[in-house]
């Protein structure tokens, strides 16, 4: 009986698996573009049940936003001279601990020209520059850009060391992920896969 039960309950986790968003949730490492998931073992306040989007990683640190932590606050409470850039009418987000007086924004599929170098991901680009901000106005509705004041950094080798000692798992972002799911059914939807768990249904 014991032995049926253990078989049924891995089975009912494979399910799981299975039904989860279509592409890998897992990847080695952390890297541009990857969602960082905070699992039950995160101990620090700024980032329980979070979950953030790297912006940049390399042999130097790390940079994100947590992209699941709205708040009321508007453009011109955290920036004043963001001017017309009021007229986006987006939501600002928690970005993280880091320079809470300092905007960054994510835009999804911007005019051309707006923005010169590489995507975040999926034609996502992030940027501080308030006059990019201001030349989005009028251009783009609220659903294709989010506003986040502050953000999360890591000094070279912390991030990874964290990941060791099972703060976090790593997701693979995408426009869906970042932009399409609600903020508040996001930590739920990819915290629930845990390391124990993968481990449990490798062959």
């Amino acid at each position: 009986m014991l032995r049926n039960l253990k078989s049924a309950a891995l089975f009912a986790a494979a399910a799981m698996v299975l039904a989860l968003p279509a592409g890998p949730l897992h990847a080695q490492a952390p890297g541009k573009g990857k969602l960082l998931v905070a699992t039950e073992d995160m101990r620090d306040p700024n980032y329980r049940r979070t979950v953030v989007l790297l912006l940049h990683h390399d042999s130097n640190g790390t940079i994100g936003v947590a992209i699941n932590r709205p708040t009321w606050l508007s453009i011109e409470d955290v920036q004043p001279e963001a001017g017309s850039a009021e007229e986006l009418g987006a939501d600002v987000f928690r970005g993280g601990p880091l320079a809470p007086a300092q905007m960054i924004f994510l835009v999804r599929n911007p005019p051309a020209g707006v923005f010169d170098g590489q995507p975040i991901l999926d034609r996502i680009y992030a940027s501080g520059n308030l006059e990019q901000l201001r030349a989005l106005s009028g251009s783009l509705g609220e659903e294709a850009i989010r506003l986040f004041a502050g953000h999360s950094e890591w000094a070279a080798g912390q991030l990874e060391a964290e990941i060791q000692n099972g703060q976090w798992i790593i997701v693979d972002g995408t426009a869906e992920r970042v932009f399409e799911t609600d903020p508040e059914d996001m930590w739920p939807r990819y915290s629930v896969i845990d390391s124990e768990l993968l481990v449990k249904l490798r062959p």
